[in-house]
C-alpha cells in the first residue's frame, strides 16, 4: 500500500504537470505508475484523469486569482484573456516553489519583460515592478519611525557624520515609464492610457498600515540612494550640491530630511 507521502507526492506531481494531467500520467515511471494504478480508478461518470483535472484547474485558478489581486493594474491593462494566458506561460517557467502564495509573483516583473505582452507594451514590466514593490513594502518588517525631537537634540558639530537607517519597507525603484499614473487609473476604475517613456525614480514605503508611493525628482533619488548606501549626511549634501548652489543645496537637504521624517522613512541614526 502506498504511504501517505508517496500519495501526496504523486497527487502534487499530476495536478501541477505543465502540459496537463493526461501527459503527466503518461510521463510517470514504472514505480509511480504502479502507485497511480493502485490509487486512481476510473468511475462510470468521470475517469481518473478527468477527476484530477478538476483539482488541477482549481490549483491553477487559485494561483491566477491571487496574481490578479497582486497585479491589479497589469490585469487592467491587458484584460482578462491576455492575463490568463500570461499567467499560464509564467507558471510553466516559474511554478510555485513556496508554501505561501505570497511569493508566487516575485518573478513576474522580469518575466513580463521578455514576454510578448511586454514587447507590445514596453511599460508593462515596470508596472509589474511597481505593483510588486507595493506588495513587498506591505509585508516588510515593522520599524519605529525616528522621533523628530530626538534628532533635534543632536549637537550641530556632529551632523556631518550622521548616518541614517531607513525603514525596512522602503523600496527605491528606477523605472523608465510613469507607471504610477497607470496604477492610479486602474485603482480608479478608469481605462489605462499608454504612457510616454520617461525616467521615473520612485519610492514605495509603508507608514503604519498603509503603503504609499510617489515619484521622486533626480535630487531626491540620488540623495535617498546615498542614505540607503550608508553615506554620512555631509556626503548626502555633496550629492545634492551637484544639482544646486551651496545655499540652495543646504535648503534642499533640510527640506528632504523634513519630508523623510514626516513620511516615516528614517528609523534611527548613528554618528561615525
Amino acid at each position: 500500500m502506498p504511504t501517505l507521502d508517496q500519495t501526496q507526492q504523486l497527487f502534487w506531481k499530476l495536478i501541477t504537470a505543465p502540459e496537463g494531467v493526461a501527459p503527466g500520467f503518461a510521463a510517470l515511471g514504472p514505480s509511480e505508475g504502479g502507485i497511480a494504478a493502485t490509487l486512481l480508478r476510473d468511475h462510470p461518470r468521470l475517469s481518473a484523469v478527468e477527476r484530477l483535472d478538476i483539482y488541477a484547474d482549481m490549483y491553477f485558478y487559485r494561483i491566477r486569482d491571487c496574481l490578479k489581486e497582486d497585479f491589479v493594474a497589469v490585469h487592467a491593462v491587458v484584460g482578462e484573456a491576455a492575463f490568463h494566458n500570461l499567467i499560464t506561460d509564467y507558471l510553466l517557467v516559474h511554478p510555485s516553489s513556496h508554501f505561501s502564495l505570497r511569493y508566487i509573483g516575485q518573478h513576474l516583473p522580469g518575466f513580463v519583460r521578455t514576454h510578448v505582452l511586454g514587447e507590445q507594451r514596453p511599460y508593462l514590466a515596470d508596472l509589474a515592478v511597481l505593483e510588486w514593490g507595493i506588495l513587498d513594502a506591505f509585508d516588510a518588517p515593522d520599524a519605529q519611525a525616528l522621533d523628530v525631537a530626538a534628532l533635534a537634540a543632536v549637537p550641530p558639530q556632529t551632523w556631518p557624520d550622521l548616518r541614517f537607517t531607513l525603514t525596512p519597507s522602503l523600496r527605491l525603484l528606477e523605472v523608465g515609464w510613469p507607471v504610477h499614473e497607470i496604477w492610479r487609473q486602474a485603482q480608479a476604475g478608469e481605462v489605462p492610457i499608454d504612457p510616454q517613456p520617461a525616467p521615473t525614480p520612485m519610492r514605495v514605503w509603508r507608514q503604519e498600515w498603509r503603503v504609499f508611493h510617489r515619484q521622486m525628482d533626480a535630487v531626491e533619488a540620488v540623495a535617498l540612494r546615498a542614505v540607503q548606501e550608508g553615506a554620512a549626511f555631509a556626503e548626502v549634501c555633496e550629492h545634492i550640491a551637484a544639482f544646486d548652489s551651496d545655499v540652495a543645496s543646504a535648503e534642499r537637504a533640510v527640506a528632504l530630511l523634513s519630508q523623510w521624517l514626516g513620511d516615516g522613512l528614517l528609523t534611527s541614526y548613528r554618528c561615525e
